[in-house]
């Protein structure tokens, strides 16, 4: 099946008429011209063709002139004698031309405008003829309520088309969406990843010798680094059945009364697996710090050096 856009079908319905106008020149000219007749088609054809051009611009208004200058031209230009005789069905001609390129409005004025002014010119006539008027009304009455249907076929058309598109942009941002969500759960992944990396590199334990364990502690010690710190020699105690473990802090950067805590609440955690624990690197600044602030580092057994704590241990 042809399927054509209304556009399309609007150009046709214009090429028509130029393509008829042109017939009716041809006709004039031929076999003996007649110039009464030719000018004013030339004048038609030449505005038809400029409204013509002007749509075919973008310019819409060019379809509801086209209807009120055809309009002009049968309502003005009609033979009286093609009037007077009988109801001349002419009059429908350019009502069923507004039914392709306008609306109902357009479709109504043009036939009560050709009405009247047949009536007018021909003193009333077959126009006011009541059997006439009810076929009039008929035809053109069934004309606007064809143009009313189609006008609704082409908005549900377009609703409809506008719902598929829609549809279509919510599935591809909810496709969108999924990329995205997928995405970031492995960044996510992998941040956790590094960070686990991180915990086990910033604070790594050493095994010196049989049930001895060194977790040399490098930089600032933090809460969520203490409580890693905990799990982790808690872990690595338990699993190797560590006896003492020696926590060197002379890499720390600074020792205040919260790190001094975070030591002695791990000193304390790591005793109830039965290990003894051991505090090595403390240097004379962080000597003097923990005086100063009045820490107290009595349950935690210190030394020097690892190597100290590792000949005591021996």
């Amino acid at each position: 099946m042809i399927r054509l856009t209304q556009r399309q079908i609007h150009h046709g319905t214009f090429g028509l008429l130029n393509g008829l106008g042109l017939f009716t020149l041809t006709v004039a000219l031929f076999p003996e011209p007649q110039w009464l007749t030719i000018i004013p088609i030339v004048a038609g054809l030449a505005f038809g063709g400029g409204l013509w051009f002007a749509y075919w611009r973008g310019w819409e208004p060019a379809r509801p002139l086209l209807i009120v200058f055809l309009t002009l031209v049968v309502a003005l230009g009609m033979n009286e004698q093609f009037l007077e005789s009988r109801f001349n069905h002419v009059i429908y001609t350019i009502p069923a031309l507004a039914l392709v390129l306008t609306g109902p409005v357009w479709v109504a004025s043009s036939a009560l405008a050709l009405l009247a002014a047949f009536a007018i010119r021909t003193g009333g006539g077959p126009y006011l003829n009541p059997f006439e008027l009810v076929t009039f009304t008929l035809i053109i009455g069934g004309m606007i309520f064809s143009r009313l249907s189609i006008d609704n076929a082409q908005r549900l058309e377009a609703a409809k088309r506008e719902a598929e598109e829609a549809r279509a942009r919510a599935e591809q941002r909810e496709r969108d969406l999924a990329a995205q969500a997928e995405e970031l759960a492995q960044r996510n992944a992998e941040q956790q990843r590094l960070l686990e990396l991180v915990s086990v590199l910033e604070t790594p334990t050493i095994a010196l010798a049989e049930g001895v364990l060194l977790a040399p502690i490098v930089g600032a010690l933090d809460t969520r680094r203490a409580q890693a710190l905990t799990a982790r020699l808690l872990n690595d105690a338990s699993a190797q059945r560590a006896q003492r473990v020696i926590l060197d802090i002379s890499g720390v950067t600074a020792v205040d009364t919260q790190v001094a805590q975070a030591l002695i609440q791990t000193a304390r955690a790591l005793s109830l697996l039965g290990c003894q624990v051991t505090l090595t690197g403390i240097s004379a600044t962080v000597a003097m710090t923990l005086t100063h602030l009045g820490v107290a580092l009595e349950s935690i057994h210190t030394v020097r050096s690892p190597q100290e704590a590792l000949t005591q241990t021996q």
